[in-house]
């Protein structure tokens, strides 16, 4: 294998490991994201806690919990 082939793989190899590195990052965010958001669904339709200590158990934002209640109320009726 000559010198640039090597170098053409292993910069190849470079790049994929990060590709991969990146998107597995990506998908462990995105799930922790949707799960959070899964909690506070939950968590609305008992009716017993405050938006704030919805927020705070799921991680999400005040803002976040209060669109996600707006888009829950609409989709109930």
């Amino acid at each position: 294998m000559t010198l640039p082939k090597k170098l053409r793989k292993a910069e190849y190899e470079a790049g994929h490991d990060a590709g991969f590195s990146e998107g597995e990052k990506y998908g462990i965010e995105r799930g922790t994201f949707l799960n959070s958001i899964e909690t506070a669904r939950r968590m609305l339709k008992f009716q017993e806690f405050s938006l704030e200590k919805i927020a705070a158990i799921s991680g999400l934002s005040l803002d976040e919990i209060k669109k996600l209640q707006t888009n829950e109320a609409r989709s109930d009726s």
